[in-house]
């Protein structure tokens, strides 16, 4: 899971609502050159160069929408187009009103089937199917269930289980999914209980353990072992471990956590006990600037930093072997200004929360090469911002 640049956005959307007046979730005017709403555009080379498939941006809004609710994008790579689905896509209804607002949202793709959970602070998760070629969301069986907290979530890589978080209390509620229907079940023993309030969570790029951070000001990380046939948690020993993370994130061969403080200009490396789950920090880079969140790439070859302030992203090569980091070429991109992002899940796309825009922000699809790691300049024509959190699907029928 990402961390939230809520704050934030808020403050700009406080400034454009002054100037702009919204349309959709896009919001219209001048400044994005479309009266329409509609988000498209010349795309990267055009129509079908990319290949084929699409990627669906699922947007919450918990303001500035009536009634507060969700709405969709679809990048279609055939027609090389990005544009919001309106009343093609049917809303479902969600618990996003009378100070009710989201801990998050992830998305675990199994072999055919994708889903998407999202948990909320009045101890309920959601759970839909999504259909990959149209966007359409599907209730799973029992539609939501009970979490304690719902304040924080992520998913194993292999998406067997789910871990919904409480930031006040530290517990964590374990959920086996339903491969074929993405049911839900509440695993024995949950809620566990975590030594620190679970603001933000993750895995190891295994899924063998699961790490909790306080998020802004945290002071440390803690670590649980996952039990690979029941998802039951056992605190890993020395946990918590005295660093001071905001965020922490897994890659993908499950050696190294990367994790930023939220005060400090540095990424921090941490190496895994590949038996134990413990973790020490084996190396750090300083950054241009201070990061406020961060994602790793899903090849986890490259981690990027986002700033609050407006700031490029900054793009970093992990070493397989040190956990060493080195800056990409053309890093920091200048072209992508982003609060915070997310990859679609071939790692072609960093979906991206934009800030920095002459003082409008904007959501959209910043094309980002696989093997270098360079992130370029969409042009897509962009718009609009996700008042809440936000998911993105896998690209079927990836080129």
């Amino acid at each position: 899971m990402t961390m939230k640049v809520r704050g934030l956005l808020g403050l700009v959307l406080a400034s454009a609502a002054m100037l702009l007046t919204s349309c959709g979730h896009y919001t219209c005017g001048a400044t994005f050159g479309n009266s329409s709403c509609t988000s498209s555009g010349g795309g990267i080379g055009g129509p079908g160069t990319n290949g084929s498939g699409t990627v669906f941006a699922f947007l919450l809004a918990e303001s500035n929408t009536s009634p507060p609710g969700m709405t969709a994008d679809k990048l279609d790579l055939s027609t090389d187009t990005f544009t919001e689905l309106g009343s093609n896509f049917p809303a479902p209804l969600l618990p996003l009103s009378n100070g009710v607002i989201d801990g998050g949202t992830v998305v675990v793709s199994l072999t055919s089937k994708k889903y998407l959970y999202i948990p909320f602070n009045d101890s309920t998760v959601y759970g839909y199917a999504i259909d990959g070629k149209t966007g359409a969301l599907t209730p799973v069986p029992n539609g939501h269930y009970f979490a304690l907290g719902g304040t924080s979530i992520t998913s194993d890589p292999a998406g067997r289980f789910l871990f919904v978080g409480d930031s006040a209390s530290g517990a964590i509620t374990v959920f086996t999914i339903n491969a074929n229907d993405g049911s839900l079940s509440t695993v024995l023993g949950s809620p566990f209980a975590s030594p620190v309030a679970t603001a933000q969570l993750t895995t190891d790029g295994q899924g063998k353990f699961l790490y909790a951070t306080e998020g802004q000001s945290g002071l440390h990380v803690a670590a649980f072992a996952v039990n690979q046939s029941t998802g039951t948690l056992a605190t890993v020993l020395g946990s918590p471990f005295a660093f001071n993370m905001a965020q922490v994130e897994g890659e993908k061969s499950g050696k190294f956590l990367l994790g930023i403080s939220g005060i400090d200009s540095k990424i921090h490396v941490f190496g895994i006990n590949s038996t134990s789950g413990a973790i020490a920090e084996v190396s750090a880079i300083v950054t241009v600037s201070a990061p406020s969140s961060l994602v790793v790439h899903p090849t986890g070859s490259f981690v990027y930093t986002f700033s609050s302030a407006g700031a490029a992203i900054e793009g970093y090569q992990i070493n397989a072997n040190s956990g060493a980091l080195t800056a990409i070429a053309g890093s920091p991109f200048s072209a992508a200004k982003l609060g915070e992002g997310q990859f679609d899940q071939s790692g072609k796309f960093l979906f991206g929360v934009g800030v920095g825009n002459i003082g409008f922000p904007n959501f959209g699809p910043y094309p980002t090469n696989p093997t270098t790691g360079i992130v370029s300049a969409t042009t897509f024509q962009l718009g609009g911002f996700p008042g809440a959190g936000f998911a993105v699907s896998d690209l079927d029928n990836a080129p």
